[in-house]
């Protein structure tokens, strides 16, 4: 079971955080599709007129998934994602067109996990469990990234080989403190 443990600075922006937990969790479910999914086209039967209405309507389909961003990211994390894309996109150079949207992929397709649990451990912790049959499912920076956008400042965690402390050295950016001690305690309550 990977996890991260992370400090909770802002209460109400933990809860924030739960619906988005509660959105990844819904995606996962085998099966989902969203509701706003536009049906299959059948290019054949459609007249003229039609046709110009659905391809006017590619930009709505667009929108479908900048809707579902707006109403899951709450600006104060949008703020932070721009932030983050902005200094990303300057690392990349000319390949750097990320867009602050591609956040809501990453969450709901490209980190590629189950998400177990997510909890408050006391007032000022909590921990988000998740799982993966595969590595490197889809990486855990920019889950990170989310957790700082919402005040949820990650401490340590399990990546699947060690356990380690995150001591940030920007908004942005970590390094990582392995834990031997910590990583052994942690893999030997799985041997039973």
């Amino acid at each position: 079971m990977l996890y991260i443990q992370f400090n909770i600075r802002n209460a109400q922006k933990y809860t924030d955080f739960q619906r988005v937990y509660e959105h990844m969790v819904m995606v996962r479910q085998p099966g989902f599709e969203f509701e706003e999914e536009p049906e299959e086209i059948d290019w054949d039967k459609l007249s003229d007129e039609e046709m110009d209405q659905v391809i006017s309507g590619f930009s709505e389909e667009e929108d479908l998934e900048i809707k579902r961003y707006k109403d899951l990211i709450p600006s104060y994390a949008n703020s932070f994602f721009e932030k983050y894309f902005q200094v990303d996109n300057a690392k990349m150079g000319p390949l750097g067109i990320l867009e602050v949207s591609s956040m809501l992929n990453y969450l709901e397709y490209g980190f590629e996990v189950d998400m177990d649990k997510l909890e408050r451990l006391d007032e000022q912790t909590g921990i988000v469990e998740f799982s993966t049959g595969n590595y490197p499912y889809g990486g855990m920076e920019r889950f990170l990234i989310a957790l700082k956008a919402f005040e949820l400042i990650p401490t340590e965690c399990y990546n699947g080989f060690t356990v380690y402390q995150f001591d940030w050295t920007s908004d942005f950016e970590h390094e990582a403190i392995e834990l031997p001690e910590k990583t052994k305690a942690y893999l030997d309550r799985f041997k039973h």
